[in-house]
């Protein structure tokens, strides 16, 4: 048709073109009426030019709040929740110590902690707040094993020394 195939828009927006067969768009004018008068120009702040510089669905720049998100806000919840269980960690070696087996403090969930706050620090950083979670997350799961690791053999030994009366 009309030899622009490649552009879609120019052909919709090219005046008198329509397609054969059909009628004029729905609340359009009939043909050889008069145009419809034009709309009143739009009073413009102090500084701006007047007439049509900005279109009316965006406003001014000045007029713009800043920048618009880009993504969603970071986890705040998940980072403290990641914290909050990596800190309730330590409560093994500290039972461990109470019990007088000092080597549960080698097994303290020291880089979850850590990595708990790091999460809670980057707040503004989406990507680095979502990273630093799941390395929190992974350091209390692999902390858990660890402990259970550790735990089993004690708690076999406790019940071995209880059968034997030592």
């Amino acid at each position: 048709m009309n030899g622009d195939r490649s552009d879609p828009r120019a052909f919709w927006e090219r005046s008198g073109t329509s397609v054969p067969g059909t009628g004029p768009p729905a609340g359009a004018p009939p043909v050889g009426a008069p145009a419809a008068p034009a709309q009143p120009a739009r009073p413009t702040p102090a500084g701006y030019p007047a007439g049509p510089a900005y279109p009316a669905a965006a406003p001014p720049p000045a007029f713009r709040q800043g920048p618009a998100p880009s993504g969603p806000p970071p986890r705040v919840g998940g980072a403290v929740a990641a914290l909050v269980v990596a800190v309730c960690t330590l409560a093994i070696p500290v039972l461990g110590v109470s019990l007088g087996l000092w080597f549960f403090v080698l097994t303290a969930n020291v880089p979850g902690v850590v990595l708990g706050i790091l999460a809670l620090v980057r707040i503004p950083d989406t990507a680095a707040v979502e990273r630093y979670i799941r390395y929190t997350w992974a350091c209390t799961f692999a902390y858990t094993a660890l402990a259970v690791v550790f735990l089993v053999p004690v708690i076999a030994l406790a019940v071995l020394f209880l059968l034997i009366g030592a």
